[in-house]
């Protein structure tokens, strides 16, 4: 189905075609489509009983199940904006999300993992609230008190369900979506799509990664991020059943695949590793027809070897909030293009008019291909642009259109490329642009390193490597031979100028994953080569 251009079309047409068939299943429970589609209207209903409309911004505080689906097609249905907000974050990036978002509502589940979201919320301080009209509160267990919050209005989700009015005609396409970048380097930047981009996306999924009428996806990744969003949307285009739970659980996941003969997933690689590992049987992923995987996670260099033993077809992945996850996937077959990439980030873009390149920081000119540089998409999935921040929108594209995804990579056709690192994260040294992973594998080889992240330093005026590892147990650092064996095995310039073992990276948790903070360890190299003599 694809000549509709809202959700609330197409959930309707699913509907009608086949209203018992499972569109969502909630923690083992299915939802079918006439169920979700009436449950969607009639949350719609309530919301507009509240005021809730055309062009108004509703944060949705969920996690991964039924409300935080029926909340987005309501809005959608509406014409409100939905911004999608992490359940991991607390009051300071709340008040950021409800404040530069300018929310007017929020939807939250008060008592989830009985963390005191209320509590968060009231941290907030209040001039950060100047849009919030109110909030609703979503209470499985039933007969929790209604949340106190700034001395806000607030409703029970299950009361605006039973809103005895008809919503009113669903609204037009128009912004439907904000995701939020990660913000390891800046505040995070609210990233806008539109209904049909959106819908236009899960069916371009569909296609691309295969779904027939029995195929069932298992969402792992968080909705409110562009990876989790994108997994549902493939499912809601093509009325393919989408399983989630509000917290994921490696051996719950595995459970879920067994269960519900899950056909497609796609997950970071720290998640997939976990899900293998907790296989109860070498036949718990007999169903499985394609595992895509994005490589957030270092020192995780067994993914490959649990896949083949659990006969799990594996590939690359690649994709943005700007242009929406699992754009890109690496080829299962020759037709599809280089299948030796296949193992490696990035991939053949989804759309056939898609199209990559990769430029050269230095000079701004177009390379060949196998050449690394910026990599810059050509894509329909590409965002409106950065919610009111017309500055950023404009700097962000090309004056042909390609999105300059700050992105190390190469390409290996006009559709096929290999995702390297972030271009902030990549070194100029010697002259020469080096991806740090090269320097990261010959460390991570060494006796007693676990893990390595290589960044770039100055030093006496120049830019050189600098290395921090995280140690196996009992093992001791022991930077001289390692600084020999750098210097045996790789070209001086790459050549750490320093190691430094730490208990742990720093991070910040986005949606996707946790991301290691490179410009903290920087900062940290910095400080550690101006100390030493």
């Amino acid at each position: 189905m694809s000549d509709s251009d809202t959700f609330s079309e197409r959930l309707a047409a699913l509907a009608a075609s086949r209203p018992d068939a499972v569109a969502l299943i909630d923690r083992d429970r299915p939802l079918s489509r006439a169920a979700l589609f009436g449950r969607s209207r009639a949350l719609a209903a309530g919301l507009a009983s509240l005021g809730v409309g055309s062009g108004h911004r509703v944060a949705l505080w969920l996690p991964n199940c039924a409300a935080w689906v029926e909340s987005f097609l309501a809005c959608a249905h509406l014409g409100a904006l939905a911004l999608a907000v992490n359940t991991r974050f607390r009051a300071l990036e709340l008040a950021d999300i409800l404040g530069r978002g300018r929310a007017d509502w929020l939807i939250y589940w008060p008592g989830f993992k009985a963390i005191d979201f209320t509590g968060i919320l009231n941290g907030v301080p209040p001039e950060r609230l100047g849009r919030l009209r109110g909030l609703v509160a979503v209470d499985e267990q039933g007969g929790a008190p209604l949340p106190q919050a700034h001395g806000l209005p607030a409703y029970r989700y299950d009361e605006l369900l039973r809103a005895p009015q008809q919503p009113p005609a669903a609204a037009p396409n128009a912004g439907v979506l904000c995701f939020t970048t990660s913000g390891t380097t800046s505040k995070p930047k609210f990233v806008l799509h539109d209904q049909r981009t959106l819908l236009a996306h899960g069916d371009a999924i569909a296609r691309a990664y295969g779904y027939s009428d029995d195929a069932c996806v298992l969402a792992s990744a968080p909705f409110c991020g562009a990876f989790g969003f994108a997994t549902l949307a493939g499912g809601l285009a093509a009325g393919v059943p989408v399983a989630c739970e509000p917290v994921f659980d490696a051996a719950g996941a595995a459970r879920a695949v067994k269960r519900h003969r899950v056909t497609h997933t796609y997950a970071n690689n720290e998640a997939l590793v976990g899900m293998m590992q907790a296989a109860a049987g070498p036949d718990d992923f007999s169903s499985a027809r394609l595992f895509g995987f994005a490589s957030f996670t270092p020192a995780l260099d067994n993914l490959l070897d649990l896949a083949r033993d659990a006969r799990v077809p594996l590939t690359g992945l690649y994709g943005s909030s700007e242009l929406i996850a699992l754009v890109a996937a690496q080829p299962r077959t020759p037709a599809e293009g280089d299948t030796a990439a296949r193992y490696l980030p990035g991939g053949t873009l989804i759309y056939p008019e898609a199209r990559v390149r990769a430029r050269d920081p230095a000079t701004g000119q177009i390379l060949p291909h196998g050449e690394s540089g910026e990599i810059e998409i050509l894509s329909p999935s590409l965002m409106l642009g950065y919610l009111d921040n017309p500055e950023a929108t404009a700097a962000a594209c090309t004056e042909d259109g390609y999105f300059k995804t700050g992105d190390l990579g190469y390409t290996l056709s006009p559709r096929q490329f290999v995702f390297q690192t972030r271009m902030g994260d990549s070194l100029r040294l010697a002259g020469f642009l080096v991806n740090p992973v090269e320097i990261e594998q010959v460390v991570e080889s060494l006796p007693g390193v676990r893990a390595c992240q290589v960044v770039g330093a100055m030093k006496q005026g120049k830019t050189v490597p600098y290395a921090f590892v995280l140690l196996h147990d009992g093992a001791q650092p022991d930077p001289a031979g390692w600084t020999a064996a750098c210097k045996a095995a790789m070209a001086g310039f790459k050549v750490p100028a320093g190691f430094s073992a730490l208990q742990a990276f720093p991070s910040v948790e986005s949606a996707n994953s946790v991301k290691i903070q490179k410009h903290r360890l920087r900062e940290m190299a910095e400080a550690m080569l101006a100390a030493s003599p």
